[in-house]
């Protein structure tokens, strides 16, 4: 089985308005319903030896009809995969409220973490609703930027089948916009005209900000993309 297997899970329930990043755009973020279909409730916890916590990642896209697709997770710390798979068995039960710019629902890429923890017969569960790449500098109580700009496969990668590893990554402002932003291979085979196309789908692409302590911030955007001989399409 693959090293970075990815499932899908799902995104803390967020309370809040929608928030004005500009006087052109309003911006509501995707997550999950409250309540028996929300992923913190339908989460279950594996019968698994554990004195500590495990920590699983999860990216995928939340569509505008609220349903979870295409999602993945990964954890080094999950090598039975027991709670990695405890995620993703709930991806076509929960449901989400969709995000918005303008008051326009809109398919967003969506990023989430679950934390296990368990001490003595203790048992917890937390989802929260980023990859964790912020928590040095906002703490655990923030959305993370979901962007929403169309982004299919680069056609500048169209020879590219070799099955790969693929991390984009900006820092994206408190209007949305991307900037300091780069295209990660895991196995380095990636050709220049590839990263070019992808880094130009960054360039282009727009965003829901973070959102902390009610405004709107700048924040690191971090996404893995699978290559495969079945090339990732976004739809749309």
């Amino acid at each position: 089985m693959k090293r970075f297997l990815l499932i899908s899970s799902a995104l803390l329930v967020f309370s809040g308005e929608s928030l004005a990043a500009d006087d052109a755009l309003q911006f509501t973020h995707a997550r999950f319903v409250e309540g028996k279909r929300s992923m913190q409730n339908l989460i279950k916890f594996p019968n698994a030896d554990l004195d500590g916590e495990v920590t699983v990642t999860c990216t995928g896209h939340a569509t505008a009809k609220g349903r979870l697709r295409m999602a993945r997770c990964s954890s080094p710390e999950d090598p039975d995969l027991k709670f990695t798979m405890a995620v993703s068995r709930r991806f076509n039960s929960t449901r989400l409220t969709p995000a918005t710019v303008n008051g326009k629902t809109e398919e967003v890429d969506f990023q989430f973490t679950v934390i296990f923890r368990k001490e003595g017969e203790s048992e917890s569960i937390n989802v929260y609703p980023h990859n964790m790449k912020n928590v040095d500098r906002l703490g655990l109580d923030y959305v993370g930027a979901q962007r929403y700009s169309v982004h299919p496969w680069p056609a500048r990668c169209a020879d590219f089948t070799r099955d790969d590893l693929i991390m984009e990554v900006a820092i994206v402002n408190e209007l949305g916009v991307p900037r300091d932003f780069d295209v990660l291979s895991a196995s380095f085979s990636m050709s220049g005209a590839c990263r070019s196309g992808f880094a130009t789908h960054l360039q282009n692409g727009r965003w829901i900000p973070a959102l902390h302590n009610g405004e709107f911030v700048e924040a690191v955007w971090a996404n893995p993309r699978i290559s495969s001989n079945v090339p990732y399409k976004r739809q749309q």
